[in-house]
């Protein structure tokens, strides 16, 4: 079974994945079973006895943990872990059980195929220390982009599910913010514009995101479902159920 929740930011947000806590179904999951979390996974944060403790307790848990990245991740260390392949897409290797789904790679977990390209801009940069609270490679570089195509075009655009932390601009959520390319070097490019161009060209069944703290649905541009995940922990069952009410 995939489970797909939102934001953990490691003790914060925790319990909604916690079989002692939030999420009492773990106690019955296997080493056959996946939790994604869409971003600001959080625990490779400080290098230190926090990260330890945390990637300890997840790689404690019987089930396969993926992530995509956010904009709350120490990215100099995240960038520092082993690269390999992983159901068709290039991971980083953080514990036994424990992988980042790298951006612009698809992924086929469990039958289903997932687009991943995680990433986002802080809307608070301003107030957070480079290289310490703050990195720039929360936003995307034209390589990572054409990357994305890349694959894309080799699956014929077409996936199940897209996985982002960021959502596309014509969503209602991405019009809360402006990014300030001020803050980044120009090598890194804003996000949302990127990820518009994927909702407009490719086919798939449902996109899932976090980074903006809510639970909530609304239909994409192309009238399909965007789920926005923070505290709910969804299936792949539950998505479906959506797109068929949209959709079929």
């Amino acid at each position: 079974m995939i489970y797909i929740t939102g934001d953990t930011h490691r003790e914060q947000d925790v319990f909604k994945i916690n079989p002692d806590d939030g999420f009492p179904i773990g106690k019955t999951l296997t080493a056959k079973d996946h939790v994604i979390i869409v971003g600001d996974f959080g625990f490779i944060l400080d290098g230190a006895k926090g990260d330890k403790f945390w990637l300890d307790w997840l790689e404690s848990l019987p089930w396969q943990t993926c992530f995509i990245d956010g904009n709350h991740e120490n990215f100099n260390l995240l960038n520092s872990y082993p690269i390999e392949q992983w159901h068709g897409g290039k991971v980083h290797r953080i514990r036994s059980n424990v992988v980042h789904l790298m951006r612009g790679e698809v992924f086929e977990i469990e039958g289903h195929s997932f687009f991943c390209f995680g990433g986002a801009p802080s809307h608070d940069a301003m107030y957070r220390v480079p290289n310490v609270s703050w990195w720039q490679q929360e936003l995307p570089t034209w390589e990572e982009m054409k990357h994305a195509r890349d694959v894309l075009c080799a699956h014929q655009w077409q996936v199940d599910y897209v996985l982002s932390h960021e959502v596309y601009e014509k969503h209602s959520l991405g019009r809360k913010y402006k990014t300030d390319m001020n803050f980044y070097d120009p090598e890194h490019y804003d996000l949302k514009p990127f990820l518009q161009e994927i909702e407009d060209q490719l086919d798939y069944r449902a996109w899932l995101h976090g980074h903006y703290h809510v639970d909530q649905m609304e239909r994409s541009p192309s009238n399909k479902p965007c789920i926005t995940l923070y505290n709910r922990v969804i299936t792949i069952a539950e998505i479906e159920e959506l797109y068929r009410e949209i959709c079929e």
